[in-house]
Formats: structure tokens, sequence, C-alpha cells
């Protein structure tokens, strides 16, 4: 065999091994570029969420996202409220079907986020509900606003005029599961407009420009609105200087200093003079209320009353009463009571019973001085023979037309009503924040 042949011959075996192997580094190469790009990836955006650009987690406030300077941030969180009700009713008034009802229901069901952009002092809030009747996701607020420093704020967009303080508290943050009936009827509910605060360690002062009381999601042109609306608002600290203490009526046993405030407000509005028509309606509301906590326990005590004057109809001055305290005895476990009234005007309304309810029940707080997940257990009491009920957000000029029937509870509210007898419900709520 010729030494060319020879070398062929050995070369092409050296092919035949070889590829393979060749074939292997190649493929192990192209990994390792497609891993290094991967890692490169995953530096890149570690780098944003650290030195080189932002930062995510979760602090007293909840989850968010924020960029490295903190002008830029995001929170998400939400609310779910799972109940069971029993209510039991006289049957000469609701009929054999109807006196023993019950069941379960989500109440509030809400997410929220809030947070600020282009500056730490340019905030915002936006939060909607998934309606208790299930047929959509309502929004509840949508505002911004600027911190312009000294205590000063200003903020625009629909929310909660300051006038009731247990309407200013969340949901969330309530002694019992929902609100009295007294505050939910005297409820200023949401409205669109400007609200001015100032606030020192002291002293806070609100005021509001808005479409009116029960005005939420309305466009301008509604004739829900009022044509003007005002509610200006004022609380001093007697005791303490965070104001963030007041934000929930439950006073955990490590909340050791003494907190005491007492405030007041007014809201006015008259409508019938502009497009829409606007309701030919003049509303005045006005509460006064204390708040007294230590640890451990706590008070709240608030009077509430409004003058309705519909041209061409009546006039009605009716009177509301709130008292409730807590006591907790453990560190997870807390008691309270609430009785609450409204007083009706007999020369509006006839020969109306006052209402007066009366709650009492047991929270357990699952997760340690945190409303994060908290179980309630609660019995209510309609003392009077004709409950009359209304939802929250009514428009003042229902309240009139409706005096004397029993209509939707709303959210907030566990009795069903009826128009003889008392009522008595029992009531369990699962809360989970997150």
């Amino acid at each position: 065999m010729s030494q060319t042949r020879v070398l062929v011959l050995l070369a092409g075996a050296a092919l035949s091994i070889g590829a393979p192997a060749l074939a292997q580094n190649a493929t192990l190469a192209t990994d390792r570029a497609y891993q290094a790009e991967l890692n490169a990836d995953a530096a890149s955006r570690a780098s944003l969420l650290q030195g080189g650009g932002g930062t995510a987690g979760r602090d007293a406030n909840g989850f968010f996202i924020s960029d490295g300077t903190g002008d830029n941030t995001l929170y998400f969180g939400g609310t779910i409220q799972f109940r069971y009700t029993a209510s039991f009713r006289d049957d000469g008034s609701v009929g054999d079907n109807e006196d023993f009802t019950h069941g379960f229901s989500n109440n509030t069901v809400r997410l929220r986020t809030f947070g600020n952009v282009w500056s730490k002092d340019y905030f915002y809030k936006l939060v909607g509900n998934f309606n208790t009747d299930g047929d959509g996701f309502e929004l509840e607020d949508a505002y911004a606003g600027y911190d312009f420093g000294n205590g000063f704020k200003l903020m625009a967009g629909q929310m909660k005029a300051p006038l009731l303080w247990e309407q200013l508290v969340d949901n969330e943050f309530q002694l019992a599961s929902g609100r009295s009936v007294a505050g939910t009827f005297f409820s200023q509910g949401r409205s669109q407009g400007i609200n001015a605060m100032y606030e020192a360690d002291q002293f806070r002062v609100q005021g509001a420009f808005s479409d009116g009381a029960g005005t939420a999601n309305t466009y301008y042109n509604s004739a829900a609105e009022a044509d003007y609306a005002i509610t200006a608002r004022v609380d001093v600290a007697l005791a303490g200087s965070d104001w963030g203490r007041f934000n929930d009526f439950t006073s955990f046993r490590n909340q050791e200093e003494l907190a005491a405030r007492v405030g007041g407000a007014v809201h006015w509005q008259d409508g019938g003079e502009t497009g829409g028509p606007t309701a030919d309606t003049q509303l005045i509301r006005y509460t006064i209320d204390g708040q007294v906590e230590g640890a451990g326990w706590n008070v709240f005590a608030a009077g509430m009353g409004e003058n309705v004057d519909t041209e061409g109809g009546s006039e009605s001055d009716n009177f509301g009463l709130l008292l409730q305290g807590g006591i907790f005895l453990a560190d997870q476990f807390e008691i309270f009571a609430r009785v609450d009234a409204i007083f009706w005007d007999d020369d509006a309304f006839g020969d109306i019973d006052d209402s007066w309810f009366l709650t009492v029940g047991a929270n357990y707080y699952i997760s340690p001085e945190s409303h994060a997940a908290k179980f309630t257990a609660e019995i209510g009491y309609s003392f009077n023979d004709n409950l009359v009920l209304f939802g929250p957000d009514t428009n003042p000029t229902d309240s009139i037309d409706n005096a004397g029937a029993v209509v939707g509870a709303g959210e907030d509210l566990r009795f069903l009503g009826q128009n003889d007898d008392g009522e008595v419900y029992f009531g369990l709520q699962l809360q989970t924040m997150f």
C-alpha cells in the first residue's frame, strides 16, 4: 500500500472518531453561551432592584415595588371578608318562610393600590370592591394628592368627605364586623371633589368641596349631585401625637401610651339650581365624636344629626347616637360591645319608633397585633318594632322618600328589617388582608 493511501486512511479514521466529540464540544459551548446570557440577564434585573435601580418587598404598608430614589412607588394589596349570618325575625311580620334566614356572603372583596409617582410628595390611591351582589367591580377611592410639607396636603378625586369618623375608618379596622346602623344612615358616603388638610401634632383641620353626599361614580350632570357641597372637620389630640393610632378602633396591649382625641364636623349642600336637574334639597349633617385608647382597651362615642329641607316637601331633623368599646382578655382575644340609635323626626315621619341596636361580640387576631388575619363572632339585636334601614351612600332625598319603609341594608349591615317586634342575628366573619 502506498504511503499516500495509508495517510488518507489514517486521517479518515481520525475524523470518524473525533466528529462526535467535536459536535459535543460545540453543543457544550452553545449551552455555556446561553447560560451566560441568562445569568447576565438575571444579574441585570437584580441590579434594577438593588443598587442599580430599585427595590421590591413588603413593609408595614404591604407589598411594594419602588425605584432606587423612592420617587416612584407602587403598593398593592387587598381584603377578603367572608361571612356567615343567621337572622331571626317575627313570622307575623315577614311570614313563616322568612322568619329564619341564613347563609354565606363575601362582604368585602377589595383590591387597592397606592404610592407615589414622580416625587415622594405626589401620592395616589386607587381602590375597587367586587359588589356583594356579584354584579361587578365598583370603584371606591380614586384620587391623587400632593404633600406640600409642614403638615399641609391637597387631594383631588373620589374619596370620603371628612364628616363621620366611623365612616372614615375603613371596613377592615372596625371593632365589630361592620359599621353601626346609625353611622350608615348618616354617612356622607363617597363623592368627587377636592380635600385640603393641615395636620400638626395636636390638631388637624380638613375641608372639602364636593358633589355632595352619596354621589360616588356619578357624572357631573347627574341629578343625584348637589349644586354645592362643603364639608369641614376639626380634630384635637388630647393625649398622644400619633394620628395613625386612630386609624382603627382597636388598641392592642403593646400600645401602652394613652391616646385620646375629640373632633367635630359639619356638612352642607344645596341643589336645584344647576343642570341635571339636581334635586332641590338642602342638607346639613353634623357630628361630635371622641376616642380614647389605652393598653388593650378602647372607647369611642359619637353624636350626629341632620336637617333635610326639600323644596315643596317636608323638613326633618333626625339625630343619631353611637357608643362602643372593647377590651383584650388575652393578647389576641378582644371582646366588644356597641349600642347605637336613630331618633326620627315625629313631625316628618309621624308615629315611628326610634331605632335602637345592640351588638356584642369578640375578635380573635390570628396574626398578633395586626388586622391582617382576624376572626369575628357577634350577636346583634334590634329593639324597635319598626326597623327602618337605608343603604350606605344613600342620597338624602331617598331618605325622605323612603322613610318608614324597610329598604336595602347595604354591605355593612346584617339586619334585614321588619315591621313587628325585634330582630336578632348571629354573625361570623373571617378577614384576610394582604
